[in-house]
This record gives structure tokens, C-alpha cells and sequence, in this order.
């Protein structure tokens, strides 16, 4: 192998580390609010309604309520490379929790059981103070403890669409 080649080979590299290697689709990125973290988004919640936001988290619980799937989730902090993360400690604000609502199940990967964590791009529903934030998943992307676990789900109509009741749905789940 010449120099050229490997020349070439570094290049080709460094180029999709530096533009294709993102766990999120690029018109995700672009639309999302830049570094919301769990704690802003309960902070300032009336600010992030409606607007897509990314998070990290793993399921700890779920339920179905009418005809949707609802994922109570521990947050996971991204990294830079949007790689979920444990908080820093056990008792830090980001180590909350938060509900995923998945509203269109066409094609919504069986394998969710196995994810050990996820990334997560959702549309913020209403909060009510107090409670947790919902996000309307508009994109996911889990990781299992093996392979053929990993998978990635769009939803093309809730990118549009904003949860239309959550206050009634939450409190209707009589907890949190």
C-alpha cells in the first residue's frame, strides 16, 4: 500500500468522523434547540414547549394508554457525541426522569425491550409544574447489550406534531 493510499484512506476517515458519524440525522441537529439539558428543560419549561429537543435515558417503565406507548425514562446526559451518559453523581438533577410518548407504533422496533440506553428527539408537550416533562418521540435511537438490538425509529408525522393533552394523560396515570 502506497501513500497515496493510505493518504487517501485518512482523509476518507477524518471526513466521516467529521460530517457522517452522528447518531442523529443531520435535519434533527439543525432543527433542534442546542443544549437542552433535563434541568433547563424543567426550569424553563413554558420556553421548550412545542420545540424538538434532544436527550439521553434509559426505560424503566412503560405503559400503554390509548394506543400509545409510554416510556417513563431515567435521563442519561449526552456527551458531545450524543452518547448517553450516567450522571455524575447519584443524587445530581440530571439523574431525573421524563416520559416518551410513542404515538405512530408502525414499525416501532420489538428490540426496545433490550435497549440499555437511547438517544432521544421528541417535540416538548405541556408540562404541568411539578411533574415531568413529556416528549412526543419524533426519533429514536436505542442500544442493546448485543447487536441485533440496536435499532433506529423515525416517526415522519409526529416531526409535525405537537402531544395535544398531556396534562389530562398525566394526571390521569394518578402518579408524578
Amino acid at each position: 500500500m502506497g501513500i497515496k493510499s493510505i493518504n487517501s484512506i485518512l482523509i476518507f476517515v477524518a471526513l466521516c468522523l467529521a460530517v457522517g458519524c452522528s447518531p442523529i440525522p443531520k435535519k434533527y441537529l439543525r432543527d433542534a434547540e442546542p443544549g437542552v439539558t433535563l434541568t433547563s428543560l424543567q426550569s424553563t419549561s413554558s420556553y421548550y414547549e412545542g420545540k424538538l429537543v434532544i436527550l439521553g435515558g434509559t426505560i424503566v417503565e412503560e405503559e400503554e394508554r390509548g394506543g400509545q406507548l409510554w416510556f417513563h425514562v431515567v435521563n442519561r446526559p449526552l456527551d458531545r457525541d450524543y452518547r448517553p451518559q450516567l450522571p455524575p453523581s447519584p443524587n445530581d438533577p440530571e439523574g431525573g426522569f421524563y416520559w416518551v410518548v410513542v404515538g405512530n407504533r408502525v414499525n416501532f422496533p420489538n428490540s426496545y425491550r433490550h435497549w440499555g440506553d437511547m438517544l432521544v428527539v421528541g417535540r416538548v408537550a405541556a408540562l404541568v409544574p411539578g411533574k415531568e416533562p413529556v416528549l412526543q418521540m419524533v426519533y429514536v435511537r436505542g442500544r442493546g447489550s448485543q447487536a441485533e438490538h440496536d435499532a433506529a425509529w423515525e416517526d415522519a408525522f409526529a416531526a409535525n406534531y405537537i402531544l395535544s393533552s398531556p396534562t389530562g394523560a398525566i394526571n390521569d396515570m394518578g402518579r408524578r
